[in-house]
């Protein structure tokens, strides 16, 4: 299942399974799988930004895409 916005990035070769950010996710939107932590449910996701908050490796950021604003004619 996909969330309908961004949600956080885990770079594994930065994480080193610590499981700070699982901890510290109010949603429960992240745990860990086979030692790395991934988001397992996107759904729940509403990006507190605890999980890159407390990550010692900056191993989480949130993805997200930029759109030009439409041109408003006068």
């Amino acid at each position: 299942m996909d969330a309908d916005w961004p949600v956080p990035l885990v770079d594994l070769s930065r994480c080193d399974g610590c499981g700070l950010c699982v901890q510290v996710c109010p949603l429960g939107a992240l745990g860990m799988l086979d030692g790395w932590a991934v988001v397992t449910r996107p759904g729940e996701c509403q990006y507190t930004g605890h999980c890159a908050q407390v990550c010692p490796q900056q191993a989480i950021a949130l993805t997200f895409c930029l759109m030009p604003e439409p041109c408003l004619e006068n």
